[in-house]
């Protein structure tokens, strides 16, 4: 450390000038002033220095742990894009230590380059301060160590260090491990399925209001019997657990778990998801089928991210479709992994933008909607939360395929 290594310097120091024949005299050498006479000594001048070494390096240690209490990564960068200083959740990010961010340049670190970032070809936070002086945010694509990517959500701001320097610090949020985002996403989705899910609930609350108005009419005519009354109470309550069952799917399907795994079961999953989109599908004229193993399977998924998942391929393919066409939702597996395939017989997606479809905010809807362009993106992000895998195989004019692999769960 800096304070163990000055206090060892200055007490060497301090030995060899005891030790020296001037200084060991009863007096002061020719021209020199006693310094106990008229000012402090060399040892309470060391003293000194030494305590404000410690709470200096206090200082350091109170302030590091200040920025590793943030859950996003964080990194102060000088101009030229070495990095001064980084909390522990930028080195989580990049899978790096603490020795390994400091002091290297934000391009090698971020994007694996030799040299900075072309403005042109990327939003440069170091550049657009230094250009306009304000606050840039902007979604990037990091490289990590192992060649991955993974989509970040970034913050910068300039800086004044105490000693005039100028510096920009940068915030930067993991999007694919934001459950807040994932969540976003759920109430966009299910807002997709609200004319579906209100002709689901007024079909059966249509016959209900129909059933209690034979009642009242019956019983105002004094025509009411006992095995009627029992007829349509029945058929009551029969309209409202159709009622009933239509929430819960909905509720399961919003329901934020904060991504803890559980046991899933595919196809119970599966078939209560698509159902909500039945109206939909009638009204874009698309035919919904469903190729499920008779006997169940299971995944480790948290079981309203699975069902998001789903609703996200499924609305997908529909936007894929504006004129009508087939969806076909079908699962497999094998001891370890359960592959679940949802193909559409839509427009595909061009070679030169299947490389994008996965990234944030990145739309390219067929029915000319334009989309949030997250949909995918969570989906990739909820798929590898869990241990699996997601992609799609697609050719132009003949539909696409996006298969999901997740680890296979044993049934209870």
């Amino acid at each position: 450390m800096l304070v163990s290594g000055t206090w060892w310097f200055l007490n060497r120091h301090v030995r060899n000038s005891e030790a020296h024949p001037a200084l060991a005299d009863d007096k002061p050498p020719s021209g020199t002033i006693e310094a106990s006479a008229q000012g402090p000594s060399i040892d309470a001048i060391a003293n000194n220095l030494k305590t404000t070494l410690n709470k200096l390096s206090d200082q350091e240690t109170f302030l590091q742990a200040l920025i590793d209490a943030d859950p996003d990564g964080l990194r102060v960068m000088a101009f030229d894009g070495t990095i001064q200083m980084a909390n522990q959740a930028y080195c989580r990010i990049f899978g790096i230590t603490m020795e390994e961010a400091v002091g290297q340049h934000c391009y090698a670190s971020s994007h694996g380059r030799s040299e900075p970032c072309a403005p042109t070809l990327i939003t440069c936070p170091l550049h657009e301060i230094a250009v306009n002086g304000s606050a840039v945010k902007t979604v990037q694509a990091i490289r990590l160590q192992d060649g991955s990517e993974r989509h970040v959500e970034v913050h910068a701001a300039p800086l004044t260090a105490p000693d005039g320097r100028l510096l920009v610090v940068e915030s930067i949020r993991d999007l694919a491990g934001d459950i807040r985002f994932s969540h976003e996403q759920k109430l966009s989705a299910i807002g997709e399925l609200a004319a579906g899910v209100a002709h689901e609930i007024r079909n059966p609350l249509a016959s209900v209001r129909l059933a209690l108005q034979s009642l009242i009419r019956l019983g105002e005519a004094g025509r009411l019997q006992e095995s009627s009354l029992m007829d349509y109470l029945k058929l009551v309550d029969s309209q409202v657990d159709k009622c009933i069952d239509v929430t819960s799917r909905l509720l399961r399907l919003s329901a934020n778990q904060s991504g803890q795994l559980q046991i899933v079961p595919v196809r119970s999953a599966i078939e209560e998801t698509v159902s909500l989109l039945a109206f939909e599908a009638e009204e874009s004229q698309i035919r919904i089928d469903l190729h499920l193993p008779a006997k169940e399977l299971a995944v480790m998924v948290a079981d309203g991210d699975f069902r998001l998942v789903i609703l996200n391929l499924v609305q997908n393919a529909f936007h894929a479709m504006p004129t009508g066409g087939g969806l076909t939702v079908s699962a497999s597996a094998d001891e370890k992994w359960v592959d679940i395939e949802v193909a559409d017989t839509g427009i595909g997606i061009k070679p030169d933008i299947m490389s994008r479809i996965f990234q944030p905010f990145f739309s390219s809807r067929a029915d000319g909607v334009q989309g949030t362009g997250i949909g995918l993106t969570i989906c990739k992000g909820i798929v590898e939360r869990s241990g699996g895998a997601i992609h799609a195989i697609s050719q132009p004019g003949e539909g696409t395929r996006f298969i999901v692999r997740l680890p296979r769960a044993a049934m209870n």
